[in-house]
């Protein structure tokens, strides 16, 4: 027996499904894109191949969603537990001042006071030629920063990336 107040919701679950599905093929997604979703936000998270910061933002609006926003210190400790390895060296977040040098904005808009800068970081590195886009330190990082820590990197490095998708909420 079908539970009437439960079937639009799967038949609203399946349509979600299908779309985001169809979106992601549409999009560039490739299939060997590490996709998690976190249980504690029900936000999804994409582990991106190696590109531009530009890149990875472009291709994360195509998948309905911006590079990572990082809201307190637990979000950034569940983003170094599933994505970071052991060869990872830094990945792109969505944390930039590309408008104004020293004024670090989130790609998606959102505000959030937590920051969590590596020692003399952001440094926008003039032998670097600048740099205006936000990196997770992992643990590969050549300059020993400390694991989750951020840094600011320069336009022409091609990094893994995290896409962070909000996902519907269903009643």
């Amino acid at each position: 027996m079908i539970n009437k107040n439960h079937f639009p919701q799967k038949i609203l679950l399946g349509f979600l499904t299908t779309f985001l599905s169809l979106s992601y093929k549409n999009s560039g997604f490739c299939e060997d894109m590490i996709k998690i979703t976190n249980r504690k936000n029900q936000h999804q998270y994409v582990l991106t191949p190696e590109m531009s910061w530009q890149d990875a933002q472009n291709l994360a609006k195509k998948m309905g969603g911006n590079l990572v926003t990082i809201n307190d210190e637990k979000e950034n400790q569940w983003l170094v537990d599933t994505f970071v390895k052991s060869d990872t060296n830094f990945l792109w977040i969505g944390l930039n001042d590309q408008e104004n040098e020293g004024e670090f904005i989130w790609v998606s808009g959102e505000k959030s006071d937590y920051y969590n800068w590596a020692k003399d970081e952001p440094n926008d590195n003039p032998k670097q030629g600048g740099e205006d886009y936000g990196v997770l330190n992992g643990f590969a990082n050549p300059f020993n920063r400390p694991v989750g820590t951020w840094s600011d990197a320069p336009i022409h490095v091609k990094l893994k990336a995290i896409v962070e998708i909000t996902l519907p909420i269903l009643p």
